[in-house]
């Protein structure tokens, strides 16, 4: 088997994979990614198993580069709920409060995708941070906050 030779026919199945999955409405970042994926298995040659396929491989390493580059906003630091300082500290119901609103959240995680992106609008990403870290149209996350919204506000029983 020639390294380079089958590199380069995965490299066009890359690109596909890559505007598919990860920048569907953005060419030129796909390509940017395929080409990273490409150069990164070049310089890890050394480290493919010849009797097992190409593409499998270099699909982890995208994954690997693309979560790497593009998910900077699991990888922030944010303050967390409580840590806060305000006049008098937080009183046992404000812990309370809060370690039941923590609860809720962590509940609605489990049932639906829109809570994250109302997460991070609460952290204070804008909708188009949001938008472009998750590869999303703006309409759809803004339907996504709102449906969260929604859906905390009935689990708090606000009207």
């Amino acid at each position: 088997m020639n390294f380079e030779k089958e590199i380069v026919e995965v490299y066009f199945a890359l690109i596909a994979i890559a505007e598919r999955s990860y920048y569907p409405h953005d060419k030129e970042r796909a390509h940017d990614l395929a080409a990273d994926t490409v150069e990164r298995a070049l310089k890890a040659r050394d480290s493919y198993d010849v009797n097992r396929p190409l593409l499998p491989w270099c699909r982890a390493i995208m994954r690997n580069l693309w979560m790497n580059t593009e998910q900077r906003l699991e990888n922030v630091n944010t303050q967390r709920l409580g840590e806060w300082e305000s006049e008098g500290g937080a009183t046992a119901d404000q812990c309370a409060i809060v370690h039941d609103l923590l609860n809720l959240v962590k509940r609605m995680r489990r049932r639906s995708v829109c809570v994250d992106s109302l997460i991070e609008f609460a952290k204070g990403y804008s909708l188009d941070e949001i938008a472009t870290a998750r590869g999303l149209p703006l309409g759809t996350v803004k339907r996504r906050i709102h449906d969260a919204r929604v859906m905390l506000a009935k689990l708090v029983n606000v009207n």
